[in-house]
């Protein structure tokens, strides 16, 4: 099925959520790997982006990143802060959907379905540590495959190769770690050519599971200081995702939207819990 003919997602995965003009799914971890297990057992082709204040800082300042996150069938609140958003809003989302814990999720049902996985991620061998990582934590996931490419965009002859990677192993979820923005960008473009029945965009996820890094205490994940629990381990993340400094620029935004639709957001969310009923 070609993306242009892609169908909208059913109403299982509800209506989405509009918070500074990038719309995610109300949906939590288990809701989401329901849904997607769906679309691969319908064989359709869909991906998911994880989405935090950085990426709804810049969607804002970038219209065409704006519309590659607007664009995924699983847009997901990865952050603490989007979920108290949508409640300022008066249109909550029922929790986070954050990339790590969304993986574990997937790959365990993947393991108890025998669902074919397949793993790109940059960095030193990343995606084949990451995949034997995987292997270790769920040894009878079926891992097709795994390849790491060279650090930034990835190249025309890199791109053929990555894609007729996928058309030979035919994986059902096909896990790309890349970076924002540029995951995302690379995902959309090639939306149409990847032979995986669900894509996830899913960042630093890996680093979890090959030990470069240690999640936060549940405490601070639960009060939206995840991120600056990160930065402890690695000071550079200041710098290369600095629009967390400004998160004025995007709590003021949020106020601003939410006396703008009041009435609106609250009407949305009641016919949501009407049709939940």
């Amino acid at each position: 099925m070609s993306v242009a003919t892609m169908p909208e997602l059913g109403s299982q995965t509800g209506d989405r959520v509009d918070i500074l003009g990038v719309r995610v799914r109300p949906l939590d971890v288990a809701q989401t790997v329901a849904a997607v297990e769906d679309c691969i057992k319908k064989g359709e082709r869909r991906y998911g982006v994880f989405i935090n204040v950085y990426n709804v800082i810049e969607a804002r300042r970038n219209a065409a990143y704006r519309q590659t996150l607007n664009d995924a069938d699983f847009p997901m609140a990865d952050g603490v802060p989007l979920v108290w958003a949508s409640r300022v809003l008066r249109d909550p989302v029922p929790g986070r959907c954050c990339g790590p814990d969304f993986l574990v999720a997937m790959n365990q049902r993947a393991e108890q379905k025998g669902y074919k996985v397949y793993v790109m991620c940059g960095g030193d061998r990343k995606a084949e540590r990451t995949a034997e990582a995987f292997q270790k934590m769920y040894p009878k996931l079926k891992i097709v495959g795994a390849w790491t490419p060279p650090w930034g965009p990835i190249s025309e002859q890199n791109n053929k190769y990555i894609l007729g990677e996928l058309a030979r192993t035919q994986p059902d979820i096909f896990w790309v770690g890349l970076g924002a923005p540029l995951q995302e960008r690379w995902v959309w473009e090639n939306r149409g050519r990847i032979a995986a029945h669900f894509t996830g965009a899913v960042g630093g996820a890996f680093d979890y599971h090959i030990g470069m890094r240690k999640r936060a205490p549940r405490w601070m994940q639960h009060r939206g200081l995840e991120f600056w629990y990160r930065i402890s381990q690695d000071p550079s993340l200041f710098w290369k995702k600095r629009h967390y400094a400004d998160f004025h620029m995007f709590v003021l935004p949020v106020m601003l939207q939410a006396l703008r639709r009041p009435e609106r957001n609250g009407s949305a969310h009641s016919s949501r819990s009407n049709g939940n009923h």
